[in-house]
């Protein structure tokens, strides 16, 4: 495999791991709006915490593929699977007790979440014997202008602003649930707006997104090609 080919199937992987915590992020986000579950203290712990282990993706793409990156994202999983025992081991105590929320294909979503946190933390660990592409002195989206040529940018930047989009919106659908103090243990139903329309909401973060990494992968590809970017192109 050439250095190309291996720098391009380890951004692939990166994308392809933000692409799956946006698909739990959706869930959860969609069960909050769509159907007005509002998220307990632990859940938003669990909620923050993907964010955390999106983050050593995200720096991979933006800035190369460095080992402490994934190091970030592995204590984030260590925070995100505690909050997701404790409230396991919460409901199991209690007899009888049906679990916070919706079943998922008969798991609770703090279920979901602690697998999620535990793949996160084989796959990164595994991605950490893979040493190749830490040698190759990758500088990611912010240091190789002509990135797209060798994965697509517009693809990169649409999941880095879906993330941060999704962050955003996290941490203001805080504030009514909370206000400024203590979140309460076990929070009254919120409005939704409905199945359909809760989808729509979500999925259309995404579109929005979209339009946002059209906008930059236009303007990126418009500087000029620098010699070592072609150096790299070339192999």
């Amino acid at each position: 495999m050439s250095d190309k080919q291996t720098l391009t199937l380890a951004r692939l992987i990166n994308i392809a791991a933000l692409f799956a915590l946006l698909g739990v992020l959706a869930g959860s986000l969609h069960l909050q709006f769509g159907a007005g579950e509002q998220p307990c203290p632990l859940c938003l712990v669990q909620r923050s915490a993907m964010i955390g282990l999106a983050v050593g993706p995200a720096m991979n793409l933006l800035w190369g593929i460095r080992a402490r990156h994934y190091a970030l994202s592995i204590l984030a999983a260590l925070v995100g699977g505690a909050g997701s025992t404790r409230q396991i081991l919460l409901h199991i105590a209690t007899p009888g007790d049906p679990g916070f929320g919706p079943a998922v294909l008969g798991l609770h979503l703090y279920t979901w979440a602690f697998i999620t946190f535990l793949v996160g933390v084989a796959g990164c660990a595994l991605l950490l014997m893979w040493n190749r592409p830490f040698e190759l002195g990758d500088t990611g989206v912010l240091g190789t202008r002509h990135w797209h040529r060798t994965l697509t940018l517009f693809v990169t930047m649409w999941v880095l602003l879906w993330v941060l989009v999704d962050l955003i919106i996290i941490g203001i659908a805080v504030i009514p649930e909370c206000g400024l103090g203590m979140c309460p243990d076990d929070p009254p139903p919120g409005s939704d707006v409905g199945n359909i329309l809760g989808w729509t909401l979500v999925l259309g973060v995404g579109l929005v997104a979209a339009i946002l990494a059209y906008l930059v992968d236009r303007r990126m590809g418009e500087t000029p090609q620098t010699q070592s970017e072609r150096e790299l192109l070339a192999q």
